[in-house]
């Protein structure tokens, strides 16, 4: 994931979203593994459900080395759709994560909220701007965040 944002960042202005190039493309599949990884080290229930796609409606660098996603993902298990956010800071040097924040699936009153993969554009829609006023199900944040 890290060799893909540097690519991307050799590409792209900070404050600037990421252009589809085949860079973009692999940050998104190493995105889907990379976040499930994370989430089942800490929460068990994640061990036998992982992402299967992360569609982004923000996809931008945000900083000498740091970005951030915020969009929807796909749950494998059963193709349903929860809110996804990711913001990264790569090592300077080293092809790796130095600090990470995560926050995956909105809380409702049975756990993490399941919204039905065919509402996908509303869910998309309705989470615009929004990433401050959700009630994150799930929350990692590792690393020390360097200047």
């Amino acid at each position: 994931m890290a060799h893909s944002l540097r690519g991307l960042f050799k590409q792209t202005a900070v404050g600037a979203s990421f252009e589809e190039t085949e860079d973009y493309r692999l940050l998104m599949v190493s995105v889907d593994y990379f976040i499930s990884e994370v989430l089942g080290e800490l929460y068990p229930e994640w061990k036998s459900d992982a992402l299967d796609d992360v569609i982004p409606l923000v996809a931008e660098r945000t900083g000498e080395r740091e970005a951030v996603i915020f969009g929807l993902s796909w749950l494998i298990r059963d193709q349903t759709v929860v809110p996804t956010y990711l913001q990264l800071q790569i090592d300077p040097v080293l092809d790796r994560v130095n600090w990470l924040e995560c926050r995956i699936g909105e809380r409702g009153p049975q756990g993490m909220i399941r919204r039905p993969g065919n509402s996908f554009d509303r869910q998309l829609y309705r989470l615009q701007g929004r990433e401050d006023l959700i009630d994150w199900a799930y929350r990692v944040t590792y690393g020390e965040k360097s200047s």
